[in-house]
C-alpha cells in the first residue's frame, strides 16, 4: 500500500515538473488565488472565534480586495517569472512585500468603504498569507531538489587544499554533481571532514568508492608530476572512474568557473613526462626574423610546428601542404595568434613531389630554414601503396634537398621516425632512404646544414593508436590490439616539436638527433588505461576475465611490416648534447654518386611498377628486412 502511494506521489511530482512553463505559472496564480481567501477567512476566525463572518457581504468584498491587490503586487514584482524549484531569499522577500502591500490595501479599503472588518484582521491575514505562499514554494523547491539529487553524479575530489575547497563550493551550485569524498594523502587530514565531506587517504578511499557510488574523479592538484600519474592509475586499476581536470585556479577564485569547463583527462596527460623548460635561445635561433618553410604543414607535426614557430616571430612563415582543407584550417587558427599581424603567413597548396613547384617557392621566397615533415607514415597503408610511398617520402625529400641547396637555405631539418632504424616495412625503409639522402647532401656542400631528428610515436597524432582506441571505446568496443606484448615509445606532440626546433639550433650539419622518448609503453597497458579513464572495465578476449567487464580487448595479430618493438638508433653510441633530452649519433653517409645511382635505379623500378624490384632495392640499400612479420608489400 505504502509502495503504491509512493509511486503515485512520484508520478505526480514528475508530472508537475514536466509541465510547460506557462502552465506552471498558471498553477502558481491559481494557488495564490486560493491562498489569499483562505488566509483572510482564517484570520477572521482567529480574531472573532466564530463563523458568523461567512454570512456578511463585507467579508467577501474584503476577500476581493485582498485577492486582486495581492496577485497584482506578486505579478508586478515578477514572482510568477521565477521557477518554483529555484526560489531564493529574494523570492521570500517579494512574498513579504506583497503580503504587507495587500494588508495595507485591505486596511485602506476597509476604512474607505467602512467595511465591518476588525482592524487586526489584515495584519493577521498578511502573516498567514506570507507563511502559506512561502511554505508552498519552498516545498516545491524541495521536491525539485530531490529530483535533481537523484540525477546527480557522485564525485570524489583528489586534493583537499584550497583549490579542492573552491571546486567543491562551485559544484554545490550545480545540479549535476555531488561531492561525496575528498582524497588526500596528508596524514593530518585523514579522517577529518571538509565542508561536511569526509577526507580519506588513497588506501581508505578505494574501499569507499563502491559504497559511495563514486562515478567521477576530479583532479584539484597539478597534473604534471609522475607521482600523480602513478597514483591515478593505482586508483583506476581497482575502480574504473571518469577522470576530469579542473580549469585554471584563477577562474575558480574569480567565481567565473563553469562546470562545463571540466574536461576529461587525456591519456597524453598521464603518459607524458615531467616537463623540461625549453631554451629560448635555441628556440629562436633558426626562426626569429627568418623566412621559414614547413612542408606537410597541415599534418599533426607540421601544424604544431607552425603554432610554435609563429610564437618566435619569423619574418615569413610558408605553409605547404597537399591538402587544401588542412591549410585552410591551419591558416584560420594562426590568424588568431596575437603575433600573426606582424608576420607574413603564406599558405601554399601543392606537393613536394612537384620539383618545379617547390623550386619556384624557394626562388620566390628564399627560405632560410626548412622543416620537412611532408611524408606518408601509416605503416599498413604504405605496405599496400609502395609506389606512392617511395615517390613521396624518397623523391619528395630528394626534391626538397636539391632545391634547398640551390636556394642557399641555411638549415634543413628532416623529421624522421624510429621506424627508419632497421626497418621492417616500406614506410620505415622509405624514411631511412630519406635520411641517407640528407646525409649525402650534407657531404656534397658546406652552406646548407642538413640534419635529421628521429623520434617515436606522438600521442594524439593522426593515424596513432590513441584516436583509434578512443573511437573504439566510444562505440562500445572491442579495442583491436595487434599483439599483447607490442611496445612503443610515446611523447606528447608539444614536447616533440619543441625538441625538434631546439635540435635544429644545435646542428653543425650531418647529425642524426635522437629524442629521449622515455620508457617504452606496452600498447596493451595503454588500451587498458584508456578504458579505465572512461570509467569502464576492460577485459582481454579469451582470457580468464572474458565477459567480466565493459570493453573487450581483441588480439588481431601483427600487421604486415609491424615490429614488436621500435629502436631509436642503429647502435648504442648516442652522445649527449646541450639539451638533456636531445642526443646525437654520427652515421656514415653514402657518397653522392652512390646515392644518385640508387635514385636512378628506383626511378626505373617505379616507371615499370616493379614492386618486387623495389622491395629488393630497399632490402639492399635501406637495411630493409622485408617479411620479418610475415607481411608482404604490394601496390
Amino acid at each position: 500500500m505504502l509502495t503504491h502511494i509512493s509511486g503515485l506521489m512520484q508520478k505526480l511530482v514528475n508530472w508537475l515538473f514536466g509541465l510547460d512553463r506557462w502552465k506552471k505559472r498558471l498553477l502558481q496564480i491559481i494557488f495564490d488565488g486560493l491562498a489569499v481567501p483562505a488566509a483572510l477567512l482564517l484570520a477572521f476566525f482567529m480574531r472573532l472565534e466564530t463563523t458568523n463572518y461567512f454570512y456578511q457581504p463585507d467579508t467577501y468584498i474584503a476577500v476581493l480586495i485582498a485577492t486582486l491587490s495581492t496577485l497584482a503586487v506578486f505579478a508586478g514584482r515578477g514572482l510568477y517569472n521565477n521557477l518554483a524549484r529555484h526560489i531564493s531569499m529574494e523570492t521570500a522577500y517579494t512574498i513579504s512585500v506583497g503580503s504587507v502591500t495587500s494588508c495595507a490595501v485591505l486596511l485602506s479599503g476597509t476604512l474607505l468603504l467602512e467595511l465591518e472588518v476588525p482592524r487586526s484582521v489584515p495584519l493577521i491575514y498578511a502573516t498567514i498569507l506570507c507563511g502559506f505562499a512561502t511554505t508552498m514554494r519552498y516545498f516545491i523547491r524541495a521536491l525539485g531538489q530531490s529530483i535533481a539529487e537523484e540525477n546527480r553524479k557522485n564525485v570524489a575530489i583528489f586534493g583537499a587544499g584550497a583549490t579542492g575547497v573552491q571546486l567543491m563550493e562551485a559544484l554545490r551550485k550545480n545540479p549535476n554533481y555531488r561531492v561525496r569524498l575528498f582524497i588526500d594523502d596528508k596524514r593530518e587530514l585523514d579522517g577529518k571532514t571538509l565542508g561536511g565531506v569526509p577526507i580519506s587517504n588513497l588506501d581508505h578511499a578505494k574501499k569507499k568508492f563502491k559504497k559511495l557510488e563514486i562515478e567521477t574523479l576530479l583532479l584539484a592538484i597539478p597534473n604534471d608530476s609522475n607521482a600523480l600519474r602513478r597514483r591515478i592509475f593505482e586508483i583506476l586499476s581497482d575502480h574504473p572512474l571518469k577522470v576530469k581536470t579542473i580549469p585554471s585556479i584563477s577562474s575558480l577564485i574569480s567565481g567565473k568557473f563553469k562546470v562545463t569547463e571540466l574536461e576529461d583527462i587525456k591519456i597524453e596527460d598521464l603518459l607524458g613526462r615531467e616537463p623540461v623548460e625549453h631554451d629560448p635561445e635555441l628556440m629562436a635561433k633558426t626562426i626569429a626574423e627568418r623566412t621559414v618553410l614547413v612542408t606537410g604543414a597541415g599534418g599533426s607535426i607540421g601544424s604544431e610546428l607552425c603554432r610554435q614557430i609563429i610564437f618566435w616571430k619569423p619574418k615569413k612563415l610558408i605553409l605547404l601542404d597537399v591538402s587544401e582543407f588542412a591549410i585552410y584550417a591551419l591558416l584560420e587558427e594562426l590568424k588568431q595568434h596575437p603575433a600573426s599581424s606582424r608576420i607574413d603567413i603564406i599558405p601554399l597548396i601543392g606537393s613536394v613531389q612537384d620539383r618545379h613547384f617547390v623550386k619556384k617557392i624557394c626562388d620566390s621566397f628564399s627560405p632560410e630554414t626548412i622543416y620537412h615533415t611532408a611524408a606518408y607514415k601509416h605503416v599498413p597503408l604504405m605496405e599496400q601503396n609502395v609506389l606512392q610511398c617511395i615517390a613521396n617520402n624518397v623523391f619528395g625529400t630528394l626534391n626538397m634537398t636539391e632545391v634547398a641547396i640551390s636556394a642557399k637555405v641555411k638549415h634543413f631539418i628532416l623529421i624522421s621516425t624510429d621506424k627508419a632504424v632497421n626497418p621492417t616495412n616500406v614506410m620505415g625503409a622509405s624514411k631511412r632512404l630519406a635520411e641517407r639522402i640528407c646525409l649525402a647532401m650534407n657531404v656534397e656542400q658546406r652552406f646548407t646544414r642538413f640534419l635529421i631528428v628521429r623520434f617515436g610515436n606522438v600521442l594524439g597524432s593522426s593515424g596513432s593508436v590513441v584516436p583509434l582506441f578512443q573511437r573504439q571505446i566510444a562505440e562500445g568496443g572491442p579495442i583491436t590490439l595487434t599483439h599483447p606484448d607490442v611496445v612503443r615509445y610515446f611523447m606528447t606532440i608539444v614536447e616533440a616539436v619543441q625538441l625538434v626546433i631546439q635540435a635544429g639550433a644545435l646542428a653543425k650539419g650531418g647529425e642524426v638527433f635522437v629524442l629521449d622518448m622515455g620508457e617504452p609503453v606496452k600498447i596493451k597497458d595503454l588500451a587498458f588505461k584508456m578504458v579505465q579513464l572512461s570509467g569502464l572495465r576492460p577485459y582481454l578476449e579469451g582470457g580468464a576475465q572474458t565477459g567480466n567487464g565493459d570493453i573487450a580487448i581483441s588480439i588481431m595479430g601483427l600487421r604486415p611490416g609491424e615490429k614488436m618493438y621500435e629502436e631509436l638508433s642503429h647502435d648504442k653510441s648516442l652522445v649527449g648534447t646541450k639539451h638533456p633530452r636531445i642526443m646525437s649519433v654520427r652515421e656514415e653517409a653514402m657518397s653522392v654518386r652512390d646515392m644518385r645511382a640508387l635514385i636512378q635505379h628506383l626511378e626505373k623500378l617505379i616507371t615499370t611498377e616493379d614492386i618486387n624490384g623495389i622491395i629488393r632495392c630497399l632490402a639492399k640499400d635501406a637495411d630493409y628486412t622485408a617479411g620479418e612479420t610475415g607481411g608482404s608489400a604490394r601496390q
